[in-house]
């Protein structure tokens, strides 16, 4: 019901030139707003390679075990 009165609205009140900008403008949003959420899912999928990566590390496991007598003189 919004979005018919919205057109309604922009089809009484608006000039031509308005609304054919106004359309143009929508649709340059559009695209942008696709690029972003591309950019996004593939920021999202890098963080989460990086996440595995991490997590499949092997660990480093140090053991210093000081032999009794060793330092002792």
């Amino acid at each position: 019901m919004i979005k018919r009165f919205n057109v309604w609205l922009r089809e009484r009140f608006l000039p031509e030139w308005a609304r054919r900008q106004l359309v143009e403008e929508n649709e340059k949003l559009i695209k942008q707003l696709a690029e972003e959420r591309r950019e996004i899912k593939q920021m999202e999928a890098y963080i989460q390679g990086l996440h595995d990566g991490l997590r499949r590390q092997r660990q480093v496991v140090i053991h210093n075990h000081a032999v009794k007598g060793e330092n002792e003189e």
